[in-house]
């Protein structure tokens, strides 16, 4: 079955020049009330009569509810590209009433509380302005149809499930375990915080491991809508410390995964450079052709987009050979002490608990360490950056291949 991508341009945050790239965006496949709508239905098995977060308070009987899922992973103003724009929920929260729903705001950041997250992001003054709730997910459930396909015990949290509808707001940006967080890595964040070191921890140092558990959560969520915040975009050390980059861009799909395929078509990169791509053509999915609307890929082609180092090149070695060679197969976290502020969230948040204070020095064992990056991810500063091994240096345009700068 053919998927639709529209791609409209959009150069910066004014409000009324993002609702317009938004309505526009939506407009070319279908229309806001293709995705929200009086029949939509309780999504992802959930039961009728469950109640949702919002309760009676916010009037939402008879009107479906929509989840507003941004990327909310760190507390920081817009202008750092690390989250979801406020323009863009902004738009999306008036989109939605307009079309009859109740939406909210949901997520669960790496560190702090969404309600904090959110107000150094600039979401929580939209979202009190606008009166749309910010509901932080920390209610682990199964869905009643269980989990992934690979992974069967894959919990959500309920908040998701009593959605009527998903909208799924991501940002264009790099990430160093897998290269990039469009649409489907979005969606891990309905994961709530403790249960995600434990799937870290699960895939360990294999990124194709950790892709199909992303797809998996994919599938189960299912979102209506995914909707990239392209205006202004992040390269190089991603997700949390990379260089804001001009993209001028504002895409939209019913369907995540063929939005991230586009994504690669824009920077030139092979679709199975993302792992999550990757995974889901390896199970016959993402293969049929997708129809592209508003502007054209060949048009709007990015160049010189630098992507991150990325933990390990896919070179298909024995797991011994792997195992002996890996410190200097892989890539590997390091501290800049003197930009490090002490605050210890690195080691706080790191799953196999491979990063320790030692007096005044934080110290890696990377016998231990899954190079996951959650310390990147976390760290405010951009103290912790990016080292290949030896011998990923010695052949490094093999690394460029695998990331699909050819």
């Amino acid at each position: 079955m053919k998927s639709s991508v529209s791609i409209v341009k959009c150069k910066e945050y004014d409000e009324e020049k993002v609702l317009s790239a938004l309505r526009q965006a939506i407009d070319l496949i279908g229309g806001i009330q293709t995705f929200v709508n009086k029949d939509s239905r309780a999504r992802l098995g959930a039961l009728a009569s469950r109640r949702s977060s919002l309760g009676k308070a916010e009037g939402s009987r008879g009107k479906p509810r929509v989840l507003l899922k941004p990327n909310l992973l760190y507390g920081k103003p817009p202008e750092k590209a690390v989250t979801t724009h406020p323009s863009v929920v902004r738009g999306m929260i008036q989109i939605v009433r307009e079309a009859g729903g109740v939406p909210f705001i949901g997520d669960s950041p790496s560190v702090g509380s969404l309600t904090r997250t959110a107000e150094k992001a600039g979401i929580k003054a939209v979202a009190d302005k606008m009166k749309c709730p910010l509901v932080e997910f920390k209610r682990p459930v199964l869905p009643l149809k269980g989990g992934g396909r690979t992974f069967r015990q894959l919990e959500v949290d309920q908040t998701v499930l009593e959605a009527d509808v998903i909208i799924n707001l991501p940002k264009f940006k790099t990430h160093s375990l897998t290269l990039l967080t469009l649409g489907v890595k979005n969606l891990f964040g309905c994961i709530p915080g403790p249960k995600k070191a434990l799937w870290h921890l699960k895939a360990g140092d294999d990124r194709k491991i950790f892709a199909q558990i992303l797809f998996d959560i994919s599938q189960v969520i299912q979102p209506s809508l995914s909707i990239l915040d392209g205006i202004v975009g992040m390269e190089g050390n991603g997700p949390n410390s990379g260089r804001p980059i001009p993209i001028g861009l504002v895409l939209a799909s019913g369907d995540p995964l063929s939005l991230d395929q586009i994504v690669c078509d824009l920077l030139g990169i092979s679709r199975e450079s993302l792992l999550t791509n990757r995974v889901a053509l390896e199970q016959g999915m993402g293969k049929d052709p997708i129809e592209v609307l508003g502007e054209r890929v060949q048009d709007l082609k990015i160049s010189n987009f630098q992507f991150p180092a990325l933990s390990q090149p896919d070179w298909h070695l024995p797991a011994i050979l792997r195992k002996a060679l890996k410190n200097a197969l892989t890539s590997k976290p390091v501290i800049d002490d003197e930009v490090c502020k002490d605050c210890d969230q690195c080691a706080k948040i790191c799953p196999p608990q491979a990063l320790t204070r030692k007096g005044t020095d934080l110290i890696f064992d990377y016998g231990e360490c899954i190079r996951c990056f959650c310390c990147l991810e976390v760290c405010s500063e951009g103290a912790i950056s990016i080292k290949p091994g030896w011998a990923l240096k010695l052949v490094s345009g093999r690394s460029k291949v695998e990331s699909g700068k050819q």
